[in-house]
């Protein structure tokens, strides 16, 4: 691995225990086992090393496990899915503040556009992956393929509802209460 992946992983380790607000040139360094000049030579600011974060962050595969297997239940094989875009654990704080933070990056006073061209990107690729799901369901017969695309969107609006649900409230919304939103959409849009 080439050390400026090296570095980017070590970042992502960090910013998954920490939160990307931890990502400082001294700390990323420190967690990559190099010291700071060795880290700016790879990203010259802070900023560019946000904004290699923010790329590996949004370009996370998404896998489409079972989607095909016409043997399993379709809502089933949706809900399977979905639930690739919830955090693993209840103790995924860090993980969902990472996620906030990127958008408010993005979206803040002082806005970075490379990081909101980053956020674009991850929600395109995700737009593209739940209309794939959905096309293969409707190729099968279990979603109406008019609706694919207004499912798509839909299912992105209630995933990012979903994080932010998690991160404010999680006394009242909690991991469970996610799934069981997840799986009322799947079930909703299975025919």
């Amino acid at each position: 691995m080439a050390r400026r992946d090296e570095i980017i992983e070590a970042a992502l380790r960090l910013a998954k225990t920490e939160g990307i607000g931890a990502l400082s040139v001294r700390a990323v360094a420190n967690a990559a086992g190099i010291g700071p000049t060795t880290l700016r030579h790879y990203f010259p600011s802070q900023t560019d090393l946000h904004q290699a974060v923010a790329a590996a962050v949004v370009s996370g595969p998404l896998d489409d496990l079972a989607i095909a297997d016409d043997t399993r239940e379709p809502a089933q094989r949706l809900y399977d899915c979905l639930l690739q875009f919830l955090p693993p654990s209840e103790h995924q704080e860090a993980a969902l503040g990472g996620w906030f933070e990127l958008y408010r990056l993005a979206l803040g006073p002082e806005p970075l556009p490379a990081v909101r061209g980053m956020l674009e990107s991850g929600h395109r690729s995700s737009a593209q992956v739940l209309q794939r799901w959905l096309r293969t369901l409707a190729d099968q017969g279990h979603v109406v393929p008019d609706d694919v695309d207004t499912h798509a969107s839909r299912a992105l609006a209630l995933i990012d509802g979903l994080h932010l649900n998690l991160l404010i409230g999680p006394e009242r919304f909690d991991l469970t209460a996610a799934r069981e939103a997840l799986r009322w959409f799947a079930e909703r849009v299975v025919t």
